[in-house]
């Protein structure tokens, strides 16, 4: 029983191999930089949102996010071959779920930004204007939520990060 087993699980591999890379399925984000960009330059974002410190918080997660993905990215930098620039234009709060009294107890918190890539001579290789980050979190009706908001705008700015390197990456 045993060994058929194995054999299935062997053979379901093997197919998986074979058809996952022939169907041209690839994980996103995992293109290259644009136009020869080796290194990114992450500005902070201008921030015309009312959220003290989200613009940091976006700039280190795109590095991050970058970083993760094998590229060459700090923030505030110099000497790299690419400065992406940006601006947080909206952060909004909408009520996602109500309990029977008519109460939130589910928000979701929604960043909205551009961005624009640039090279060494300022030319614009990429821009988006309008990249969007999102998370859901808990609210208790009648109790303060900043801390959960904040903990869900740290999430929404990873999310932020994860779409600005996926279409920086992508190739179609």
């Amino acid at each position: 029983m045993k060994r058929v087993f194995a054999w299935k699980a062997a053979a379901a591999a093997v197919l998986a191999a074979v058809i996952i890379p022939g169907c041209g399925y690839q994980f996103s984000g995992s293109g290259s930089l644009p136009d020869g960009v080796t290194g990114l330059c992450v500005a902070v974002p201008e921030n015309r949102s009312s959220d003290i410190g989200l613009a940091p918080m976006v700039a280190s997660a795109v590095v991050t996010e970058a970083v993760a993905a094998g590229a060459d990215a700090a923030v505030g930098c110099t000497g790299r071959s690419g400065s992406l620039m940006g601006e947080i234009r909206t952060v909004s709060t909408s009520t996602i779920t109500r309990n029977s009294d008519g109460d939130g107890t589910e928000e979701r918190v929604t960043i909205t930004a551009s961005f624009r890539l640039a090279d060494e001579d300022g030319a614009v290789l990429w821009q988006r204007a309008s990249v969007t980050g999102t998370e859901t979190y808990s609210v208790t009706p009648g109790a303060d939520s900043t801390a959960a908001r904040n903990a869900a705008l740290g999430e929404a700015a990873k999310d932020l990060a994860e779409n600005v390197w996926v279409g920086l990456t992508q190739r179609f």
